[in-house]
Formats: C-alpha cells, sequence, structure tokens
C-alpha cells in the first residue's frame, strides 16, 4: 500500500513539472497566429533570439529593432500574460477531467482507566487510507463555455502581444530617427559654423586692408559665435539622442552610438493602397482590433456560462478506505475496509440570487466589450486616415525641402562670390547663410518625419514587420 501511494506522489509530481503540458494549451498558443513580425519575418519564426554583443561601428535600423525586441521587457510581459492565459485555458480544460484525491492519517492514542485501586492502560496506533474520486459527467455546457471564453481570452492575449511588439518596434524606430536627425543637425551646424568662420575671415581681413568697415567684421564675428553655440548645442542633443538609442538596446547609455546617415536611400511605399482598401486592411489585421473581438466573443461565452449555470449537473463519486487499529492490550486489532460509488445529481434551486446577477454582469460586461469594439474600429481608422495623411503631405515636404536646399546653397555661392567680390553687403551674405542653415535643418526634419510617418503608417494597418525597415 505504501509503494501505490509513493507511485501516486510521483505521478502528481510530474504532473506539476513546468515543461508537462497533457491538456495542450501550449500547443493552442503555438497554432494561434504569431505575434507581431512573425508572419512577415521568418528568421524571427520562435520568438525574437537576442543577438551577440553589438559590434563596433554603424548600427542599421533592422539591428537596433531585434536588439530592442530582445530587450524590452515590454516584449517579455506580453509573453509572459500569454503564457498565463494558455494556463487558464488549461485549467477550464481540466474540468472535463475526475480529480482524484487521497488522504493518509496515522495517530497514537492511550488511555487509562483507574478502578478500585487498580489501573489499566491501553495504547493504540490508527492508520487511515482513503482515494476519492469525483468525476462531473455532465452540466448542460457549463465547462465547454468556460473553455471558450479562456480560448477567446488566450486569442486577446496573443493579439496584444502583436500590439507590444509593435509598439516596441516603433518606439525603437523613434529612436533611431531621432538619432539619425541629431547626426545630421551636428553635420549642418559644423557646416554653417564652417561657412560662417570664412565669412568672419574674409570681412575681417577685408577690414585690415583697409576696405572694409568695423561694422562687418563684427556683424560676420557675431554670427561666427552664434553658430558655434548652435553647434555646441547639437553635440548635446545628439550625446542626447545616442544615451536613449544605447539604452533602447540593453546598452549602457556612455556607449558611443553611430547610424547610417546616407539621406539618398528611402525605403519603399509598395505597401501604400487605396484609403478604402487600407482602412478594410486594417480592419482585418490590426492587433488591437484582433484583442478586441477577442474579448467580445470571451464575454459572449461568460453569458452562456452564467446563464447554463441554473441548470443541474451530473457527476460521479466513488472512494475506497482503509483503517486500521493496532493495540498493546488483550483487545482484537482492526482492520476495516471501505467502498462506495454513486451517482449524484445537483440541481440548483435557489443561491440567494448570485447565479442571477453574475448572468447580469457577464451581459453588462459583453455590452462594455461591445462598446470598446466600437471605439477600437473608430480609433484604428482614423489612425490609418491621419498616418496616410501624414505620409501624402510628408512626401511632399520632402521634395520642397530637396529643392529648397539647393536654391538655398546656390544662393549662398552667390552672396559668398559678391561679398568677396566687395559688391555684396554684410546683411546679404548672413541672410543667405541663414536661408542655407534653415533650409538644410528642414530638409533633415523633413527626411526623419518622412520615415516616421511611414512606419506609423504601416503599424496602423497591423503590417508593421523587418520588411518596413530594409531599404530597397
Amino acid at each position: 500500500m505504501r509503494r501505490r501511494w509513493a507511485g501516486l506522489a510521483l505521478i502528481l509530481a510530474c504532473c506539476g513539472a513546468q515543461a508537462f503540458d497533457p491538456l495542450g494549451s501550449e500547443r493552442d498558443l503555438a497554432a494561434l497566429p504569431p505575434p507581431g513580425l512573425l508572419p512577415l519575418d521568418a528568421e524571427l519564426v520562435g520568438g525574437p533570439a537576442c543577438p551577440g554583443p553589438l559590434a563596433a561601428g554603424k548600427v542599421s535600423l533592422a539591428e537596433v529593432v531585434k536588439r530592442a525586441l530582445c530587450q524590452d521587457p515590454r516584449t517579455r510581459q506580453a509573453w509572459a500574460d500569454s503564457r498565463l492565459q494558455a494556463a487558464r485555458l488549461g485549467i477550464a480544460r481540466s474540468a472535463y477531467l475526475p480529480t482524484v484525491s487521497a488522504t493518509l492519517s496515522q495517530a497514537r492514542s492511550g488511555q487509562t482507566v483507574t478502578q478500585g485501586g487498580a489501573s489499566a492502560r491501553t495504547d493504540a496506533t490508527t492508520r487511515i487510507g482513503q482515494l476519492d474520486l469525483a468525476w462531473n459527467l455532465f452540466d448542460f455546457g457549463q465547462r465547454e463555455a468556460g473553455i471558450e471564453s479562456a480560448r477567446q481570452t488566450l486569442r486577446a492575449a496573443v493579439a496584444s502581444q502583436d500590439l507590444g511588439v509593435q509598439t516596441v518596434f516603433l518606439d525603437a524606430a523613434n529612436a533611431y530617427f531621432a538619432l539619425l536627425a541629431a547626426q545630421g543637425e551636428l553635420a549642418v551646424a559644423r557646416e554653417v559654423e564652417r561657412i560662417n568662420l570664412q565669412s568672419f575671415m574674409a570681412a575681417e581681413a577685408k577690414h585690415a586692408a583697409g576696405v572694409g568697415d568695423l561694422t562687418s567684421k563684427l556683424q560676420t564675428q557675431t554670427a561666427f559665435a552664434q553658430a558655434i553655440l548652435a553647434r555646441v548645442r547639437a553635440e548635446g542633443a545628439l550625446a542626447n539622442a545616442q544615451g536613449k538609442l544605447a539604452v533602447t538596446i540593453g546598452e549602457s547609455p556612455d556607449r558611443p552610438m553611430e547610424v547610417d546617415a546616407d539621406d539618398a536611400r528611402l525605403p519603399d511605399t509598395d505597401f501604400v493602397k487605396s484609403v478604402a482598401a487600407m482602412l478594410e486592411l486594417a480592419q482585418q489585421a490590426h492587433p488591437e482590433l484582433r484583442a478586441a473581438r477577442a474579448r467580445l466573443d470571451a464575454a459572449r461565452a461568460r453569458i452562456a456560462a452564467a446563464e447554463r449555470a441554473y441548470l443541474p449537473s451530473l457527476s460521479l463519486a466513488a472512494s475506497r478506505g482503509r483503517t486500521g487499529q493496532d493495540f498493546n492490550a488483550a483487545t482484537p486489532d482492526l482492520d476495516q475496509r471501505d467502498r462506495r460509488v454513486a451517482l449524484q445529481l445537483n440541481v440548483p434551486i435557489f443561491d440567494g440570487f448570485s447565479r442571477h446577477y453574475q448572468t447580469r454582469a457577464a451581459q453588462a460586461d459583453f455590452e462594455m466589450a461591445g462598446a470598446d469594439l466600437r471605439s477600437v474600429e473608430q480609433r484604428v481608422a482614423l489612425e490609418v486616415w491621419q498616418a496616410f495623411q501624414s505620409l501624402q503631405s510628408e512626401t511632399q515636404a520632402l521634395g520642397s525641402t530637396e529643392k529648397l536646399l539647393g536654391f538655398a546653397n546656390k544662393s549662398l555661392e552667390v552672396a559668398q562670390g559678391r561679398f568677396k567680390a566687395g559688391v555684396g553687403s554684410t546683411l546679404e551674405l548672413l541672410e543667405a547663410q541663414r536661408a542655407m542653415a534653415d533650409a538644410a535643418q528642414q530638409r533633415i526634419n523633413a527626411l526623419a518625419n518622412w520615415r516616421a510617418t511611414r512606419l506609423r503608417l504601416a503599424a496602423s494597418l497591423g503590417r508593421i514587420g523587418f520588411w518596413s525597415v530594409r531599404e530597397p
């Protein structure tokens, strides 16, 4: 008998192991549409693997995203939540299986009886072993409704995991673009400082030769000092952007970071369709919408479970026990064995209106889930529309800033030539320098905004992936 109990304990210990999944909840998790970037990137199937140490040199946007997905705690939290809901699905499925419990006890008792000056003591050892089985055989679909609710909640968790991955993706991309813009701003600030230095040196030389006035020298010197201040601030902004990107990918903020500043390569926009087509695609693919629909289905299943709680249930109960007592006196030892098998019909009659209010709560939860779904549909549609319109505007701005920068550079060349020849004024030169600096800054901002808006549109469609950060 002791060997049987030891074997049962071993089985229970095995069932408690984390890798043991007899009801297939982890298989349900794996069978659902994979989260985030996986449908679009085969290299991430099975979850994003952490890359090795970051090599020196420039880092690409795809590398930044990979490292952010690995290091950001939000992705780990989202995955853990999916595993949690998968475990709850297993709990719901376990209601179809019988429960078996064992009771083992051993007690020692003693009794002393004194009568007429004589005493008698009786000692006894009692051992009890009992095995109980309970099995719900039929409940009019209550368990199935609970399983359906857990299954839809798991789908919502996976969709939310997808949304979390996209959020991390966008945050990493924005940090990359911020550093890209900061690098461009510093390059422009250094170029403006160089140009102002040349202008100041030319004005100083003219003043020393007696062909230029002191006012021109002081004006160019002031502009040069302002250019130095702008360059110092650009260096500080670059350091902040480097630290933010480094932390985003799990590195120390003091690690030097540099990204590719080649503005000639722009990602494709082949995924941009008509507004109607993109709205329809977003309604199908957006992870937040998938999560909201799954929550609505889960709430509907909870209504079914609450309504079926009014119905009876049929269960099987069985037990087998053995009780033994050993005495140290003339009393014979006791060995008692019990067996019991019963069918039980449980008919709910009155529970203080608990089931009634549970049903009302489930119905209210369903209405809230429906309203939430409608709210998400409206928000996603607005996100697609705004991102599409922003991309159209940024695309036009991109072309305009390219022309503007070309015109400003030519204007500066003319102004510099006129100033050196003595036919141009200092104000004309300073205005040309300012216009060139502004045009270069607008070009940098337009490039960064265009890239960020393109990714935001892809995310609003629920189609973000590594394809969206690779150059064509």
